[in-house]
């Protein structure tokens, strides 16, 4: 009988010191929603192979994808090893539901003598709880009166006043994952009329400045669990400003796990009213 050779029981004890230092979705552990390719390696050329998932404990009540919704197979789950590999795979994504189930994902290999041999893996889904959070800094502070430093452009003198500009700083937090994640962010302000506002920078602690692709998206590296999203603001004199930052096309990257809350997408911070003054003159 061919010797068949899995990377599962390895993947078992990596993932169990990961759940244990931070909740995070994983091949035994995924979460609702998530994407997780399952490997098994050193196989023998030639060799013919099938993924399947069951309900029980000796895989013999097999499941169908097609109609157990709480799980797909992203592709084909059966064929024979390529000759030049030693490796199969599959993807699945976990589907909402599944998280009340348990479900073996096993493989079955036949040697063309027609010997066999299956492998199982046990996976407990769970409720997704990955989050992107948009905050204040510091959290609860929600309003600002308009900067009027040197460093923020605002000039005094009357013959080239300038009121300047008010950056704003806001938090975007990544709760309930350890991997690689991505983000839009999206601002609006109140009065629309103030076309003057944009995002300077988002800043990671570790990573430093990030850049957006075409898209504007902002990919975060798995080691950083937070960035800093700096706006710029005109300051207008008599005219309170409203501006939200909204965390849009929110994902973890490895798995396309999509945001489980978006109730905490939104932030808004209020600048306050900025005096009219007019320039001195003689009476």
């Amino acid at each position: 009988m061919t010797r068949v050779k899995t990377i599962f029981v390895l993947v078992i004890i990596l993932c169990a010191v990961v759940i244990n230092t931070m909740a995070q979705s994983s091949l035994t552990h995924p979460y609702e929603g998530a994407t997780h390719t399952y490997v098994v390696n050193g196989l023998t050329p030639g060799t013919e192979y099938m993924f399947y998932v069951s309900s029980n404990e000796d895989g013999s009540a097999v499941l169908d994808d097609g109609s157990a919704f709480e799980f797909d197979f992203l592709s084909t789950s059966q064929g024979i090893v390529p000759a030049d590999q030693n490796t199969v795979s599959l993807p699945i994504i976990w589907n909402n539901g599944a998280s009340q189930h348990v479900y073996y994902l096993w493989i079955s290999l036949s040697n063309p003598g027609g010997c066999s041999v299956k492998r199982g893996l046990k996976i407990v889904p769970q409720p997704n709880m990955f989050d992107l959070l948009s905050e204040n800094i510091p959290f609860d502070k929600t309003e600002s009166c308009p900067a009027i430093s040197d460093a923020d452009g605002f000039v005094a003198m009357s013959d080239h006043y300038n009121a300047g500009t008010t950056t704003l700083q806001f938090k975007v937090r990544r709760e309930g994952g350890n991997r690689g994640w991505s983000f839009e962010p999206f601002v609006t302000i109140n009065p629309e009329w103030n076309l003057d506002v944009a995002i300077v920078s988002v800043t990671a602690a570790n990573a430093g400045v990030l850049t957006a692709n075409a898209s504007n998206t902002f990919t975060v590296p798995a080691t950083e669990n937070e960035v800093i999203v700096s706006v710029a603001v005109r300051n207008y004199e008599g005219t309170e400003q409203i501006v939200t930052l909204e965390v849009r096309n929110q994902r973890e990257e490895q798995t396309s796990l999509g945001d489980v809350n978006r109730e905490n997408d939104k932030v808004t911070h209020r600048i306050t009213v900025m005096p009219i003054i007019s320039d001195l003159e003689e009476l």
